[in-house]
Order: C-alpha cells, then sequence, then structure tokens
C-alpha cells in the first residue's frame, strides 16, 4: 500500500458530502485532473458514495453541524487533527461554518495551509446573544490561521477586514461556487396562458417563505393567471424552520402549490417563468439564483447581502425590499404583466450576466490561482 505521505494530497472539508458534490465537484474533477489525491472529509450521507465513484477517497467525520455542545465539538476537532496528520495534505480546502473553524484550527496545528470559503455569515452577525458572540470568537481565533479566505460579496469582506478578523491582503472575492453553463441551460417555460413563480430553498423563515406566500395569496385576488409553487423542505434542527404542517395548509388554501422536495430540481425550474427568493438571511451567493439566471430565468430577489449581486434590476429580474409583501407583490405583477417575449428576453440577459461573471471557471481559476501561491 502506497503511503499518503508521498502522494499530492489534498482535503476538502465540510459538513456534508452533498454540499461538496453539488458545489465544488467541478474544482475536485480539475485538481484530480491535475494529478492531484482528493480526501473529503465530512460525514457520511447520500452523496458520498458519488465522491468514491469519482476516484476521491472520502473519510467519515463525527460532527455535529448545529450543535452547541463544546465537548462534542472538541472531540471533532481532534478527530480533524488525526485525520489530517494521517492523510498529510498539502493543503486544505474548508467549507461551511464549523469546518471554516475547527478544521482551520487542526491544519493550523500540524503547519498545514488551508483555504477557506465564506458563503454566508447567516445569523451570526445580525445579533449579539451569547451563541453569536461565541461564533464571532471562534472565527477571530480561527481564521487568521488561514492562507486565504475567500468571499462570495463584498459586505462579508468587509465585515471580516473591518472587524480584524482577517488582513485584506489574504481575502478575496469569487463569484459564488460557480455555475456549470453546460448543465444548467436556458430553458423555455410553457406559453399557455399562466405566469409560473417558484421558490426553491429550505423552509426557513430568514428565506422570506412567509412572505412569499403572503405575496402568493394577495396577487391571486386580483388575477387568476399565476401559480406559486414551492420547492424545498424543513430543517427541523433549526428553531427558524417552518414546519410541513403549515406548509400543507397553505397548499390545501391554494395559495401555492407545495411540491416537497427533488433530485431533478432543473426539470421542474425549467417550467417555471420566474424564481423568487425574498430572502433576509445573510446569503453568500444563493445557489438557486444562480442555477435559474443560468436557466435563462428571470429573478425577484431581496437588495440583501449576496442576493443583490445576482440580478440587474430591470434588466435581468426585479430587486424588491427585504421582508415587505407590498414590494415583492408589486415586482410579481411587473413579471406577470410582461409578455411571454419579454420574459425570454429578461432571461436571456440573465444567462449572459452568469456567463460574463458566474461560471464554475472562474472559480476553478481563482482556486488555482491561490492554490500556486502555496505549491
Amino acid at each position: 500500500m502506497t503511503d499518503s505521505r508521498y502522494l499530492k494530497n489534498c482535503v476538502f472539508a465540510a459538513n456534508t458530502s452533498w454540499y461538496l458534490y453539488n458545489f465544488h465537484q467541478g474544482l475536485m474533477q480539475r485538481l484530480m485532473d491535475e494529478g492531484w489525491q482528493v480526501h473529503v472529509v465530512s460525514p457520511l450521507d447520500e452523496h458520498t458514495s458519488k465522491l468514491l465513484a469519482m476516484g476521491i477517497q472520502h473519510h467519515g467525520l463525527k460532527l455535529s453541524r448545529r450543535g452547541t455542545n463544546p465537548f462534542v465539538d472538541f472531540a471533532s476537532l481532534l478527530q480533524i487533527k488525526r485525520l489530517y496528520r494521517s492523510i498529510a495534505p498539502i493543503v486544505v480546502f474548508n467549507y461551511t461554518p464549523k469546518l471554516n473553524v475547527y478544521s482551520t484550527i487542526a491544519a493550523s496545528s500540524l503547519n498545514i495551509p488551508v483555504i477557506n470559503n465564506i458563503t454566508g455569515l447567516g445569523t451570526s452577525f445580525s445579533s449579539d446573544n451569547l451563541l453569536n458572540r461565541v461564533v464571532r470568537g471562534l472565527l477571530k481565533h480561527s481564521q487568521p490561521k488561514a492562507h486565504h479566505v475567500l468571499f462570495q460579496n463584498e459586505d462579508d469582506r468587509n465585515i471580516f477586514i473591518d472587524g480584524d478578523y482577517v488582513t485584506a491582503a489574504k481575502t478575496s472575492r469569487i463569484p459564488g461556487s460557480g455555475i456549470n453553463l453546460d448543465k444548467f441551460r436556458a430553458t423555455e417555460a410553457p406559453n399557455d396562458g399562466v405566469v409560473r413563480f417558484i421558490l426553491v430553498a429550505r423552509l426557513l423563515n430568514q428565506k422570506g417563505i412567509r412572505e412569499y406566500v403572503q405575496t402568493a395569496e394577495a396577487v391571486k385576488r386580483r388575477r387568476d393567471d399565476v401559480e406559486f409553487q414551492l420547492l424545498g423542505i424543513p430543517e427541523p434542527s433549526s428553531p427558524n424552520s417552518i414546519s410541513l404542517d403549515e406548509v400543507n395548509a397553505w397548499h390545501t388554501k391554494g395559495f401555492i402549490n407545495y411540491l416537497g422536495s427533488s433530485d431533478d430540481v432543473p426539470s421542474i425550474v425549467g417550467k417555471c417563468d420566474c424564481v423568487v427568493l425574498p430572502s433576509y438571511y445573510r446569503e453568500g451567493v444563493p445557489r438557486s439564483l444562480l442555477e435559474a439566471a443560468a436557466m435563462a430565468k428571470p429573478i425577484i430577489t431581496t437588495d440583501n447581502v449576496g442576493c443583490r449581486e445576482t440580478v440587474e434590476d430591470g434588466e435581468t429580474g426585479y430587486l424588491c425590499q427585504p421582508q415587505s409583501v407590498a414590494s415583492l407583490a408589486l415586482a410579481v405583477n411587473d413579471i406577470a404583466d410582461l409578455s411571454h417575449a419579454q420574459r425570454i428576453v429578461m432571461g436571456d440577459k440573465g444567462r449572459l450576466r452568469m456567463q460574463r461573471y458566474f461560471c464554475v471557471n472562474k472559480v476553478i481559476a481563482r482556486y488555482l490561482e491561490v492554490l500556486q501561491e502555496i505549491t
């Protein structure tokens, strides 16, 4: 058996295999094509086998994604350190909140450089409760140890620089996780007189789910040429999750058409005229909006951190105010009032914007530039 210490090893660490397979498959494949042995450190899930099929080595991690027990988290940190000592990677790529902290600490203690990806700050910087203060303290302790920290929007990058979490020279911005334009192709919705809107997200309050449903109820009172779909599932571990009972009640009342979950989101989005995300969460750059724009769908989203980067207001879609049903309803009516041909033109402009600024190849190129500094 070949000693892993003599291979050109790198590690990708995240809180799910699903995340890495769906969002960073292209980067991992590119590194393997260039002779790297890619290791993934994450909990086992249904996508672990897909990583293995790519030729990636997987190392199961015991991790409580949302848990706050310091002893459990410390055990995860020690496991990560043991894994890194065994794998001996040249570099570690970290994703998702806990890995950005604990994997950075573990790797730096072994003098292994890390590249972190901050995909959004969530609720950690939106209130000053004890838990958020602890999270910010962990970030301030860990992020200076990183070789480089990548951000998906300037707002988050400036918070880290201004708050002395990391120096400006060790940061840069990337256009989200990037979008594969060959996978997400322009798809025209049916021209059948019904304008279909869809929201694709975890069923969390901060994603603007309630505002979307209230907008659907209000708009459908005044017009019968619209349909509102909702795709996503609750996140029971989150106190901000919306229950299935409540969602099913909205469906029964006819406000929305609830679709549950799907392994083939593009086929569902392709039949819709507009994708909506009225989020007031601190997003990185929402993946669902990048995918929608790549499919030439007009977008409605909030003038909020991370969301506003995905749309050119009035050209590729519309911005609305966070937590404002009136503002969201106005944007919905603006889309519905367009002709089918006008919506296609708007969507085509959105796809062109994805080609110019959000193509996955641009993200991979930036990672390779940072990696070259290390190797």
